[in-house]
């Protein structure tokens, strides 16, 4: 989860998930957090909430807006033995960040910076040197992902690289 905002008199934090798996996040659960700065702390939860798209969460040391605001930009991780098990084809965002893309023709056109929900689908945010391509996570787009080898084949449609 990525936290985008912080406030009220208890220091909630409202959170874009990441996943669809938040079944494993409850009050009394312990994560990692992630600050902008770089630094890694343990949190436990005392309450969660789904709010639209976004979770509202409160930690058990952070009682006020001010140092839940500490908080802002940070990402929420959990260990990676608590990841649930996911379906054939299916695969963490951690796993596809940094993948090397191509095409069916074997031209390389960057790495995997970012992926992004547009509630349809997800998005893969592919950079290289100045250039930005917007791949939808779609079938008729992604070929195959080979996380152990590193690597996405995508088809190129028209205006996918426009």
């Amino acid at each position: 989860m990525h936290i985008v905002k912080s406030w009220g008199l208890k220091g909630e934090i409202k959170a874009l998930p990441l996943s669809d798996h938040l079944d494993i996040l409850h009050p009394g659960k312990r994560v990692s957090v992630f600050t902008p700065d770089g630094l890694r702390e343990e949190k436990q939860i005392t309450s969660i909430r789904k709010q639209n798209r976004f979770i509202i969460l409160s930690f058990a040391d952070v009682e006020s807006p001010e140092i839940a605001s500490r908080y802002r930009g940070a990402t929420i991780n959990i260990q990676r033995k608590e990841y649930p098990d996911l379906m054939e084809g299916e695969f963490f965002y951690d796993e596809i960040i940094g993948i090397a893309v191509y095409t069916e023709e074997d031209e390389f056109l960057g790495e995997v910076h970012d992926i992004f929900n547009t509630g349809s689908n997800d998005v893969y945010v592919i950079k290289k040197n100045n250039k930005e391509y917007l791949i939808p996570a779609i079938k008729d787009v992604i070929k195959e992902i080979d996380i152990a080898g590193g690597r996405m084949i995508i088809t190129l449609i028209d205006g996918l690289l426009d």
